[in-house]
């Protein structure tokens, strides 16, 4: 289903902190007790055992929730997680365009952080419609590289973008994907959609902090510094015949790890992460 360009290892830590109000505010109206909804790309599974501790709430069941990803280290995370939570949630592991559902057997889709690290966003929202039955919801939330934004500015952090950038085009991702969101719900036929934003902020030390280490170990994992080379045409041969980064790249991972840093203990540090978020209603019956 997904290139996930800079590895589980480092990333799960900060997905594991995770919930569903700083990650699905906007769906939490439209959830109620007898809801069935479909974590897609659920990571280790916080937000899904949060949403599916707001359908208990609401009076409906744990067990009507199910986390679904293309990751085994990330469903057997998720797994120990709502063991710990005693919490009755299934996570399955399955691509988002062959999902484990019936035909219209479930009532929400969300996906949150997911279409920015598949190859075929339109495919992926395709299949969830097929799942989801007449009248429920698809929703989705994707962030925009593009459009982050972060004061001082760091040459560190600007390369950061860069690479990164780079590294996705070569795997074929959008890592803009927020401003693509609505046109891809719009190609997988999914017209009646409601649009709507909202921002991740970092400011105060800690937060900053927090963020510039997971970011900066990210880039130092070893699968992405070599995806780093090729972007940067970097590549050389290693020992036996291994490819290995060369200098130039090593150089400027050094650089972006320690802009990260740098950037962190800056007098008024500030990061924002701006998000896209669409809701597609699927047509049912009584809309003819």
């Amino acid at each position: 289903m997904s290139q996930y360009i800079h590895g589980h290892d480092a990333a799960q830590k900060t997905h594991a902190a995770r919930t569903a109000e700083d990650s699905a505010a906007f769906l939490l109206p439209h959830l109620d007790k007898h809801t069935i909804l479909a974590d897609i790309g659920c990571g280790p599974g916080s937000i899904t055992l949060d949403l599916a501790r707001h359908i208990e709430s609401l009076g409906g069941l744990a067990e009507q929730v199910t986390g679904v990803d293309t990751a085994s280290e990330a469903v057997s995370c998720a797994n120990t997680a709502a063991a710990r939570a005693h919490l009755p949630v299934t996570f399955v592991q399955a691509s988002g365009t062959s999902l484990p559902f019936d035909d219209n057997s479930i009532d929400v889709a969300f996906l949150a952080q997911v279409l920015h690290h598949v190859p075929d966003p339109t495919a992926v929202l395709k299949e969830c419609a097929r799942v989801v039955k007449p009248g429920g919801i698809i929703a989705s939330r994707e962030v925009d590289y593009g459009a982050m934004l972060w004061y001082p500015p760091h040459p560190g952090l600007t390369r950061w973008r860069a690479i990164f950038s780079s590294v996705a085009a070569l795997n074929g991702t959008q890592p803009n994907a927020g401003r693509h969101l609505p046109l891809w719900f719009r190609r997988a036929s999914l017209t009646d959609t409601t649009v709507t934003s909202s921002n991740w902020v970092y400011s105060n030390k800690a937060d900053c902090v927090q963020l510039a280490t997971s970011w900066a170990s990210r880039t130092q994992e070893e699968a992405y510094v070599l995806q780093a080379a090729h972007a940067l045409g970097d590549v050389q041969e290693g020992t036996p015949g291994k490819p290995v980064a060369g200098d130039i790249t090593h150089a400027a991972i050094k650089q972006i790890a320690e802009g990260w840093h740098e950037w962190a203990n800056a007098p008024g540090a500030l990061f924002m992460m701006p998000h896209i978020e669409v809701i597609a209603r699927i047509p049912s019956d009584l809309d003819n």
